[in-house]
């Protein structure tokens, strides 16, 4: 797991609007819902719920 991805994550607040770039997998935005398990969830636009593994994470874009 990359440091500087999880000290981000631990800085912004619930609700947040992130962005995950992660290698070639389509990148996935959405509303930062919290850490669990090792995977970041997120609040997708349609009300999906995203659970993606944080060691698969390359860089979190912050709009």
């Amino acid at each position: 797991m990359s440091c500087s991805v999880f000290a981000t994550l631990n800085r912004i607040g619930l609700g947040t609007v992130i962005t995950i770039h992660a290698g070639t997998t389509p990148n996935h935005t959405g509303r930062f819902l919290g850490i669990e398990n090792g995977n970041v969830v997120l609040a997708g636009a349609n009300g999906t719920v995203f659970f993606f593994p944080i060691n698969k994470i390359d860089v979190i874009h912050i709009p």
